[in-house]
């Protein structure tokens, strides 16, 4: 379809809506199981720690280092982490030699938080607590499968990628036994480091379109937003939650104009006459270029990783991370410097009580144009100006003027997922929502909170 138009040529492809389909349960409620996940480990040792979807946890990164040298690490995200020699134990006691494994793995987000499993809750004088984390990380170390540990007066150096800057954030380390997050005294010293390349367009990883929603291929000045012309076969892809109608395709539209919100969000208007059309959209990479697209961003990403081996402690890191305190940006970058007398799982985190202070009355879930009522489920709400999660039962909730994201696992196979827009636009709190595979659902809410 040709327009004439002075902002923008667009030509619009259709790419049509369809809800999941895999529905079993006949009965007009559906409800959901409380404990998906829960499993032995491979010792067979019950855990305190529940990942809510198994094979979905993040992964660790692998090192390998000689126990009888100083040994400096450099993590996928720039956290640096220093292990001396003679340091090392084993299960006996005695001192390590030879090659060591490294484990560590870092969780940044809600969403990774959320699928570590790890508990989030903090009791402190009979009052429970959630944790907002400004991030939380996993190290550990063995030797031929056997777990080692630091010896009694090692120690072991982190500067860590941080999510904020602000100094009341305490450390605290999981007590895996117990179940318990431990405070510990500790000398941290916060560093925040501007980011000279900010003025240079930073290497944005490449979305894959989703063809069950609408997309719109178009052609614009992309001197203006120079991120889009980073790949072939960009085009713009409606947000879930928008309303949007597949009549617009057959509008004749006189203009089309695209306005940069924040993240990875854009706002579409179309034009026609007196009439105007505003819908949220995202760019994402077609099907058949999202490959070339990923090489590419791999490629940098590798470059990247290699400049980082060489920075003085005045360098700027090559990667970026998520900053959520609205006060940072992409043109810094937090690190804190602590110390560490053992191997674990440990937390830079503020608790606060964050219970949602909206309820929605009714939950209906679309299914075969038929709408079904969820009832009793287990939910995890994320206000998207702070990094926490918090997990309840029975009906969904939010919170009243703050965007919340808010989902559910149904089964192993299907999640819902209830958007920011869909809570500022529901009347007589009422919802009506749609099932996602466990695979595009994780894909959603990564895209929702890194673009926040």
């Amino acid at each position: 379809m040709q327009t004439s138009k002075t902002i923008l040529s667009i030509a619009i492809s259709v790419l049509f809506i369809t809800s999941c389909q895999n529905d079993n349960n006949t009965s007009d409620d559906v409800q959901g199981s409380t404990d998906l996940t829960y499993v032995p480990n491979k010792d067979r040792k019950l855990s305190f720690i529940k990942p809510p979807i198994l094979g979905k946890e993040i992964a660790f990164e692998n090192f390998t280092i000689d126990a009888q040298k100083d040994e400096e690490i450099t993590t996928e995200n720039g956290t640096k982490i220093t292990i001396y020699k003679n340091s090392l134990v084993d299960q006996d006691g005695n001192v390590v030699s030879g090659k060591v494994e490294i484990n560590y793995r870092d969780y940044h987000n809600p969403l990774e938080v959320y699928l570590s499993g790890i508990p989030m809750n903090y009791d402190s004088a009979g009052v429970e607590y959630v944790f907002e984390t400004a991030g939380m990380f996993e190290l550990k170390a063995s030797q031929d499968g056997k777990e080692i540990s630091l010896k009694q007066d090692g120690k072991i150096d982190l500067d860590f990628i941080s999510t904020s800057n602000e100094q009341d954030f305490n450390f605290y380390e999981f007590d895996e036994a117990k179940g318990e997050w431990i405070v510990e005294s500790k000398e941290i010293k916060t560093k925040t480091l501007l980011n000279s390349n900010s003025g240079k367009t930073a290497l944005i990883k490449p979305i894959a379109q989703n063809k069950n929603n609408y997309a719109f291929d178009m052609e614009l000045d992309k001197s203006t937003y120079p991120e889009l012309s980073q790949y072939e076969g960009t085009m713009f892809e409606v947000k879930e939650g928008e309303v949007f109608n597949s009549m617009y395709y057959n509008v004749q539209w006189d203009n089309a104009e695209v306005k940069k919100l924040s993240g990875n969000n854009y706002q579409l208007t179309l034009i026609k006459e007196d009439t105007s059309i505003l819908v949220k959209v995202k760019p994402v990479v077609a099907t058949n270029q999202y490959k070339k697209a990923m090489n590419k961003y791999n490629n940098q990403m590798a470059e990247n990783k290699k400049k980082q081996e060489n920075r003085s402690e005045f360098d700027i890191y090559s990667t970026l991370t998520i900053a959520y305190n609205t006060n940072m940006s992409a043109q810094s970058i937090i690190t804190r410097e602590f110390t560490l007398n053992g191997f674990g799982i440990y937390n830079l985190d503020k608790p606060g009580i964050m219970q949602p202070n909206g309820e929605v009355k009714t939950l209906l879930v679309n299914r075969n144009d038929e709408e079904q009522k969820l009832d009793k489920l287990s939910y995890t709400v994320v206000n998207l100006n702070r990094n926490a999660i918090v997990n309840l039962f029975g009906k969904p909730k939010y919170y009243k003027g703050a965007l919340t994201v808010v989902w559910s696992i149904l089964n192993e196979n299907e999640m819902i997922i209830i958007y920011p827009e869909q809570f500022r636009t529901m009347q007589d709190r009422k919802l009506i929502t749609s099932t996602y595979s466990i695979d595009e659902g994780i894909s959603l809410l990564d895209d929702i909170i890194a673009n926040r």
